[in-house]
């Protein structure tokens, strides 16, 4: 139960991180290899929705590295448990 508590407020933390991020940052080209290029060290700061509250957000600052991080973490806990999953008795 637990985990599945981490792995929804993770996958919530993806999806409004990747929908508070800005469209058209400086370091992405237009051929789409700047994410390749990008530099691991740059400070990006987003605008998550705090739990429980359609209202309150935080502003959450990490380097490029650290939410690639997260986002790779994120993916493993949801992959994990859906593989994961008790299979029903019927």
């Amino acid at each position: 139960m637990i985990l599945m508590k981490i792995v929804l407020f993770s996958a919530a933390l993806l999806v409004s991180g990747a929908a508070a991020a800005q469209p058209g940052s400086s370091s992405a080209s237009p051929n789409g290899a700047g994410a390749r290029n990008a530099d691991p060290n740059e400070t990006i700061c987003r605008n998550v929705r705090e739990t429980g509250s359609m209202l309150s957000r935080s502003r959450i600052c990490k380097t490029r590295a650290q939410w690639e991080e997260d986002r790779r973490t994120t993916r493993q806990n949801i992959d994990r448990a859906q593989t994961n999953r008790p299979m029903s008795g019927n």
